[in-house]
């Protein structure tokens, strides 16, 4: 081997060296690049030289001379500490001294380094992949929305979530119903909107059960203790979300068993409610169904007035038979009355009943503990089952919407987006569950998803907004949604009120303290004391020993100053006082709003 041969391989085992073996660190399928290099595992950024300039290698303590570096070579960087006058450590024991005008140090966007370093950023590890932007806030003290931004393996995902606590008994989940019928469809932002109101304030909204194409749910909605619709889906494969009449959530595959007699009769089995009568079938229509029946004239269609009592499990309905129609079909329905619809042997038993008999209709859940449910809505898949993450063989990754309850009883509604490489690529069915079980929830179940995939939230002004991005470009009209009420007189956030900063819930990391005439100062997230949640920021200083005015404030990254420490020598009984102050100041130096919080001349 020549001696040119021999430099060659030595510099090219030196440079496999200085680049670091690290691991290549996979996004989206891909490594993840910055200014066209992968970055690796343990690298903060990398050195371009702009001057000859030394490597150096440390051998016990002390810098062997390896070669000139040439302008024009980058180098991944590892380390830096301040040996030798300050050093870069760039992989495999070697370094370049920070000599000014020979390098340039560049540093990657912090979103990129999490990728890479997730335990050195205090990034948050998901099933899914790793959270790069998270922003929370709370809407009402008890109901908090949250947004992620995660890098997974199939690249961005976009994630909206509510966390709401049913403690407070002014919170509580109901269903909606599209214009307040079961045939058509109806965005969820509408849908909101028209609850919206009189002492019912819509905190969020998320869309809810698959539905057919005339609009109908497919599977039972409750709404207010009355049953809307019963099932269609199979058993084995129906999941249904509920309240109970205790305000408590539960998620499970009830039936409902429904009989009726005439005048104290015989039994007769019921099969639905406000679904499409099929052969040999009776059908209870209510005037949530549509304008009338939509049957042919193939049967007999009773109607019932006097009502007394509600459609619900472990309860009577009863009626007086107002008219008895045959051969006809398409009865209207009005308010106050139902219709009992029958085809083939329903048919001829509808026709024992005359005008004036008494009609008693008996509903119960085949499962105990739904009796007397309030609110209800169907979904599809179990994604967590009694803590246990269920598992699919199910292909595609698609938007999705779920919900959740935690081990508290408190529940968590997630909306994922997809189908957009540039904003997120949604998730599989198994992703969805592992994400379900991340975020708390011991039990877990889908809602429709796709393009019908709709997060709404309540802003400052009162107003409601869609955050997330639907696939279809737009609001896809839905059967139905579920909302998250505020049950008051009052609209819990009058229009005009300050949006939230920060919670402190997720702050490790993300605030910083400056300030002036200070010995020392320090800025932290603690759990000793919090107004609402379990973390607050606590700002620690030393103004021992300083003269005139003294100051030290939080910053967080992105420029928002939010509190600040002062003190100041004054002709007082204690010759000093301190002040603790909130001053929100945007990133270009323009004080929003600023309010003495107090002032203790013994602090």
């Amino acid at each position: 081997m020549t001696r040119r041969q021999i430099i060659k391989f030595c510099l090219a085992v030196m440079l496999c060296l200085v680049f670091g073996n690290g691991n290549v660190i996979k996004a989206d399928g891909n490594v993840v690049y910055w200014e066209g290099m992968k970055l690796v595992k343990g690298q903060i950024g990398k050195l371009e030289i702009v001057k000859p300039i030394n490597l150096w290698k440390r051998e016990n303590g002390k810098l062997q001379f390896v070669r000139i570096l040439k302008p024009g070579e980058q180098y991944r960087v590892y380390s830096y500490d301040s040996a030798f006058g300050g050093q870069y450590g760039v992989g495999g024991n070697y370094y370049i001294t920070n000599m000014k005008g020979y390098i340039i140090y560049k540093t990657p966007p912090k979103e990129k380094l999490k990728l890479v370093n997730p335990e050195r950023y205090g990034a948050k590890q998901l099933s899914i992949g790793t959270v790069i932007k998270e922003s929370s806030s709370s809407i009402v003290a008890g109901v908090k929305k949250s947004e992620l931004e995660i890098q997974s393996p199939q690249g961005k995902q976009h994630v909206y979530k509510l966390d709401v606590e049913l403690s407070d008994e002014k919170i509580a989940i109901e269903t909606a119903l599209s214009n307040e019928q079961v045939l058509g469809l109806e965005p969820v932002l509408q849908q909101a909107n028209r609850y919206n109101g009189n002492g019912r304030y819509v905190l969020g909204a998320v869309n809810g059960d698959y539905f057919k194409a005339n609009g109908s749910p497919v599977d039972l909605m409750v709404h207010h203790g009355e049953i809307i619709t019963t099932n269609t889906t199979p058993v084995q494969e129906r999941v249904i979300f509920g309240m109970n009449s205790n305000g408590k959530p539960m998620i499970g595959n009830p039936d409902v068993m429904i009989e009726m007699k005439i005048n104290g009769g015989n039994s007769y089995r019921v099969d639905s409610i406000n679904k499409p009568r099929f052969a040999n079938h009776l059908v209870i229509y209510t005037p949530y169904f549509s304008s009338s029946t939509q049957t042919n004239s193939l049967g007999t269609e009773v109607v019932l007035t006097n009502l007394q009592g509600k459609l619900n499990g472990n309860g009577t309905l009863t009626g007086t038979v107002k008219q008895v129609i045959v051969g006809k079909g398409n009865e209207k329905l009005l308010p106050g009355e139902i219709v009992l619809s029958g085809h083939g042997k329903a048919s001829q038993y509808l026709q024992q009943a005359k005008e004036g008999d008494r009609i008693e209709i008996s509903i119960r859940y085949d499962q105990e503990a739904w009796d007397g449910v309030q609110e209800a809505i169907g979904g599809r898949y179990r994604l967590v089952a009694n803590g246990a993450v269920q598992s699919f063989n199910i292909a595609g990754a698609h938007p999705r919407t779920a919900i959740g309850i935690d081990q508290n009883g408190n529940v968590l509604l997630v909306v994922v987006d997809g189908r957009n490489p540039n904003h997120s690529n949604g998730v599989t069915l198994n992703e969805l569950a592992k994400l379900m079980k991340d975020f708390g929830a011991v039990d877990a179940m889908t809602l429709d998803g796709g393009g019908s995939s709709t997060f709404v939230a309540r802003q400052p002004d009162g107003s409601l907004v869609i955050e997330n991005k639907p696939s279809d470009g737009k609001p896809r009209p839905v059967a139905n949604a579920l909302l998250v009420i505020y049950k008051e007189k009052a609209d819990p956030i009058p229009v005009g009120s300050e949006e939230m900063i920060d919670d402190f819930e997720q702050a490790e990391g993300q605030w910083l303290v400056s300030g002036v005439g200070y010995v020392s100062a320090d800025v932290s997230v603690t759990n000793k004391i919090a107004r609402t949640g379990n973390r607050s920021l606590q700002i620690s200083y030393d103004f021992r020993g300083m003269k005139g005015t003294s100051g030290v404030y939080a910053i967080k990254n992105g420029g928002i100053l939010l509190l600040e420490c002062g003190y100041t020598e004054m002709a007082t009984a204690t010759g000093f006082v301190h002040s603790l102050k909130t001053v929100v100041e945007s990133g270009f130096g323009l004080i929003l709003q600023k309010a003495l919080i107090g002032q203790d001349g013994n602090m």
